[in-house]
Formats: structure tokens, sequence, C-alpha cells
């Protein structure tokens, strides 16, 4: 037993020393940061300078002018603060922070130069005699070009309002009496028309349109307005300390989190663990470290050190989870059981996976000749990535349920079940820990039989079905 702590010390410390596992550690949660703290700014930078006009023909004669006035500086300043206003909203209510705060973060008022400029645009009505073709002529000659090269005023887009969108035309399709339909109005832009102006030119002429539908009904577009417009409910969930602001998109994210913890944990441990093995084969130290240990103490010291290493990515970065919840008063979406689950689940995906890692390592002597062999594994490894947002809208589905007990994956499944917001049978938790350990039994003893045979042998790379003969035959 000691010989199999002094190799497991000897693998954590031959990791957790270097320079690069404290870079590899560090840096995606400040570079995360990062990307998080300048993203307003990157969101906010000056798009190319768009000045030009839009053509418009008019055929109902009413929504021209609501266009004209739709893009005055005045009017566009209007409608950027509050687009502004409502991203503040929705950030607010996302991340818990105050409307002010969110409001100074997704305008980029803290770093100059971060607000973008809006187009120079304006509307040219054209006769609603106009060929459409012939209107298109200026933006066919400029197609190439690029906006600062197109002249001082070029047609950036040409907008065509048919009188049925605005009057509405009988509905053929439709059997009931006096049924309208209203059809869809054409836009062709410059290939080089920045799509956030094209959206906004979209935008303002759909609202135009049904504003003057609104007029021919004898209605107020802008009452109407009001009276639809949908309130949002303020949700507050109740819990055993108290009341706190709901949050949808968390309680889809944490478990979401939890299982990519889990598999980030899972695959650095099983990575470095994989090239030591082959590290210390093709350069003979394994030869010098079997003279002091049997392969068994050796393969077992390996696993327990590099699962040391995997269970120190895995606190850290918890525990910097967890901080992050306290700060926005959200623990409450982490039971303390959870935490435990965490751990257990964990162990019983590393050792499974590492384990067969091991046995991979051990049979070859380059990185690149275990490629063929590591497809299976991260074949593992990837099925629970792309199956968690399913498994997580419905983790009592019969779907879910079998692969909870589907050794090798059922760990990560299991842990996307237990952190969602529908309990599970309870039995299912303790029968899912016996399959896994079963699966890591299994995986420990067919590694151990590989490793016993491939951990000294050079010469060609085996593939699969050597592996398992080799399985057989120790």
């Amino acid at each position: 037993m000691n010989k199999i702590l002094t190799v497991a010390l000897r693998e954590f410390l031959a990791v957790v020393l270097t320079r690069s596992f404290a870079l590899g550690i560090l840096l995606p949660p400040v570079m995360m940061g990062i990307v998080i703290t300048l993203m307003p700014a990157l969101m906010n930078q000056k798009p190319p300078k768009v000045q030009g006009h839009v053509a418009v023909i008019d055929h109902s004669g009413v929504v021209a002018d609501a266009l004209v006035k739709a893009f005055t500086l005045e009017s566009m300043e209007a409608r950027r603060e509050q687009e502004h206003k409502a991203i503040a909203e929705a950030t607010s209510k996302a991340i818990g922070v105050d409307a002010k705060t969110a409001e100074q973060a997704t305008k980029g008022a803290s770093l100059p130069g971060a607000q973008p400029d809006l187009p120079t645009l304006s509307v040219k009505v054209l006769p609603p005699d106009t060929d459409p073709e012939a209107a298109k002529a200026d933006m066919r000659a400029n197609a190439d070009k690029r906006l600062s090269d197109m002249g001082p005023d070029p047609r950036l887009a040409l907008v065509i309002i048919p009188k049925a969108s605005v009057d509405g035309e009988p509905d053929a399709d439709n059997s009931q009496a006096h049924a309208t339909t209203y059809p869809d109005f054409p836009i062709f832009t410059s290939p080089r028309l920045d799509p956030e102006v094209t959206k906004d030119i979209r935008n303002e002429t759909g609202r135009a349109i049904v504003d003057a539908r609104l007029r021919s009904s004898g209605l107020d577009a802008s009452k109407v307005r009001q009276l639809t417009a949908r309130p949002d409910a303020d949700v507050h969930v109740v819990t055993a300390s108290g009341e706190r602001k709901g949050n949808e998109a968390a309680q889809i994210l944490v478990p979401g989190a939890f299982m990519f913890l889990m598999w980030i944990s899972v695959f650095t441990a099983g990575q470095y663990l994989l090239t030591s093995t082959i590290e210390e084969k093709s350069s003979r130290v394994m030869e010098v470290l079997l003279s002091a240990v049997s392969p068994i103490q050796l393969l077992a010291g390996k696993i327990i050190g590099k699962g040391a290493v995997g269970m120190l990515v895995l606190t850290l970065y918890a525990f910097t989870g967890m901080l992050a919840l306290v700060a926005f008063a959200m623990m409450d979406l982490v039971p303390w059981q959870n935490l435990i689950y965490l751990v257990v689940y964990f162990a019983i995906a590393y050792f499974s996976i590492s384990a067969i890692m091991t046995a991979v390592g051990s049979a070859v002597t380059e990185v690149a000749e275990a490629q063929s062999l590591m497809s299976p594994i991260m074949l593992i490894l990837v099925i629970p990535m792309m199956l968690w947002f399913p498994i997580l809208r419905n983790p009592n589905s019969t779907f879910a349920q079998v692969c909870s007990f589907v050794p090798f994956i059922n760990p990560f499944v299991m842990v996307l079940r237990i952190s969602g917001s529908e309990p599970i049978p309870a039995w299912q938790i303790p029968a899912s820990m016996l399959v896994g350990a079963a699966g890591v039994c299994l995986a420990v003893w067919a590694a151990s039989k590989v490793f016993r045979i491939g951990v000294l042998m050079y010469g060609k790379p085996p593939n699969l079905a050597t592996l398992v003969r080799w399985v057989r035959m120790a």
C-alpha cells in the first residue's frame, strides 16, 4: 500500500507543480471573466460607416411618409435608446443586478468610443409607377464596391410596398366569408449593407404598414400597441430561507454546469494519465519503475494520483461556482447533497474512464498511435454532452432512465438528473451507483490485463481486437 501511495504522490506532484497546470487551471476562468467584462464593448464596437438612402415605391400611398419620419436622426436615436433599455432590463432579470448597472454595462458607458455610430440614412420616395428594375440599377452598379467607395449618397436599399399589404386582398384558400390576406413586401439591399441596418429597415417598414392598416380601420395605432403589449411577470421563488427573484436561465444552466464541470475534470485527469503513461513507456522510465513496484501497484498509483489532480480541478471550479451562486443569492439551486453526489459520480466516471486511458497508454509508444484506440473513449465522453438538454428537460423520461444504467455514461446522466428541477425516484441513485461501480470494476480489471502485457511491449501498435485478446489471455 505504501508503494501505491508513493507512486500516487509522485503522479500528483508531477502535474500540479508544473507551470502548465497552473496556467491551465487559472487561464479558463480568467479568460472567461475578461470576455464577460469586454463583451459589452466588443458588441458595441463601431461598425463601418453607413451613409446613403433607401428608395421606397409605395403603391398604397399611405406608408412612405411614416418611413421618412422613422429614419430621421431623432427617431433612430430614440429607437437606439429603447433598445438599450430593453437589453438592460433583460440583463437585470437574468443576472440579478439593478437596472442602472445593467444599462451601463450594456451600453459600454465606461469605455470611450464604445457607442456605435448611427447610420446616416434618408428615405427617397419614388413615384408608384417607377420600374423596380430601373430603381435597382444604381445598386447593381455598386454591388462590388465598398460602402466608402459608393459615393456621397448611394442607394442602399429599395422597399416596394404593395397596395394589398395595407388594404388586404381576398383569401382564395380560406372558405370563410370576407377572409382577407395581407401579402409580404419585398426589400432589395446592397450586398455590403450592415445586417442591423437591414433589420431596422424591415422592422420600421412593417410597423408603418401595420399602423396604416389600423388607421384605415379607424383605430389609434399607438393606443393599440399599448393595449396589446404583453406584461412581464415578476417571478419570485419561495425557499426555506425566504424568497428570491426567479431565474429560469439559471435553473437550466446550473445542472448543465455541474455536468460540464465533471466532464472537464475527468477529461483533464484522464488526458494527463494517458500522456504520462505514453511518455514513461517511450522513454523507458517505465522499466525503471517496474523494477521497484509491481505492474498492478504502478497502475493503481497512477490512477489514484491523477485522480487527485482531477479532484483538485473539480474542487477549484466548484468552489468558484459556489461563490458565484452565493453572490447572486441562488445557493438554493444546489442542495448540499448534490455536492456529495457530484464527488461520488466523479469518482465513478474518473476511475472507469482513466482505467481505459491507462490501458491505451500502456499499449502504444506515441500519442499519434493512441488516436485510433481513443475514439471509443472520446465517444463515451461526448455522448452526455450531446444529450444533456433533452435529459435535463425531462429527467424522468424512459430515455433518461435507461441512460442512467448504462456504464461509463451513467455518472454524467445522473448528475444532470439529480440537479434538475424534477425529483427522480430515490432508489435510482444507489442503483446507478452500483451500476457505475460495476463498470469501474470491469474497466479496472480489463485495464490491469492490458497494462501487464502492453507496458513492456514495443513495436507495432495494437488495434482494438488485439487489446481484447490481451484481456482474454492475461
